[in-house]
């Protein structure tokens, strides 16, 4: 429920996720009776978060509508426009037409210059309302595109770690495969991980998976993508070959696992933060399920204890 909450709406996946976590988390061992207020505690949970998932939607229509009022009012003043300086040009084409009948050249010189006049001053007019119009139009689009660019990062974006997330990596992911070019899957799975959040507290593993995340970003370029894969699961596409994979999965084991300082009751605490990677790189015709089975698999076997023959 958790993860279609999350791929449904992005920013609204994270809570609803870390509170089902916790329910699950205290259902280890329990009475029936325990069972039963944590059915009513998920259904208030998915209560809230269909709430707050109308208010985002309405919202998101409300910024649209504002878009079209504001397309649909430019509209309406352009054509108002058009009908003011449509009847002025049309009298002016009168009065020029019934310069045919003067007989006097001083009478037809002046009705000349006093309608070219007019015709400039009317044709000014329209450029300059016209030069509003569209600058007015201009400033409302860029403001709702603003909005709407704001509201696609947060749909793309992990609200904890500020990693791309899943929806961001899928994309990606198809991205690297439909360019052909040679790229890496880096999956990394955070070992023990709950034993902090038992020990500790959500908002320390919080800080945990925060401060990670820093130190995992930090040992990839731009054209690397850093995703949050979900929990304590981390995901990275590396561009290049499987040798640049391999080195850099081997700074993550170097540099980004070992020991954290994470808050825990009113101070710090030190953790010792291991995790099990697997690397692997796109082999130029597999689909993006199917590399993200091999590279599961790779870091499945690095999770499995090693028999020491002697």
């Amino acid at each position: 429920m958790a993860e279609c909450g999350q791929r449904a709406i992005p920013p609204l996946g994270d809570n609803l996720n870390r509170r089902l976590t916790e329910i699950e988390d205290g259902l280890a061992d329990a009475e029936p009776d325990r069972l039963s207020s944590a059915a009513k505690e998920v259904e208030a949970e998915l209560s809230s978060w269909a709430g707050l998932a109308i208010d985002h939607r309405t919202e998101s229509e409300r910024e649209m509508k504002e878009v079209i009022a504001a397309l649909a009012r430019t509209a309406e003043s352009l054509t108002a426009r058009d009908e003011k300086y449509g009847r002025e040009i049309g009298g002016l084409s009168g009065k020029l037409q019934g310069i045919a009948v003067l007989n006097d050249l001083s009478a037809i010189r002046r009705s000349i210059v006093e309608s070219a006049a007019a015709l400039r001053s009317c044709v000014e007019k329209m450029a300059e309302d016209g030069r509003q119009s569209v600058s007015e139009l201009a400033a409302q689009v860029a403001d709702y595109k603003e909005k709407l660019a704001a509201s696609e990062k947060l749909s793309s974006v992990d609200a904890l770690t500020e990693l791309a997330n899943r929806r961001a990596f899928d994309t990606a992911l198809q991205a690297r495969i439909s360019g052909g070019k040679p790229f890496g899957l880096i999956i990394i799975d955070l070992n023990e991980f709950k034993a902090v959040n038992d020990s500790h507290g959500h908002l320390a593993g919080d800080d945990l998976l925060r401060q990670f995340s820093v130190e995992l970003r930090s040992q990839f370029t731009p054209l690397d993508l850093v995703c949050r894969w979900g929990g304590d699961e981390f995901a990275v596409l590396v561009a290049g070959r499987l040798d640049r994979v391999l080195e850099r999965a081997e700074r993550i084991r170097r540099w980004v696992l070992g020991e954290y300082k994470i808050r825990s009751g009113d101070g710090t605490v030190k953790v010792s933060l291991r995790a099990s990677i697997g690397p692997a790189e796109w082999n130029g015709v597999e689909t993006g399920s199917e590399l993200l089975s091999r590279t599961d698999a790779l870091l499945y076997s690095e999770k499995q204890p090693r028999t020491v023959v002697c």
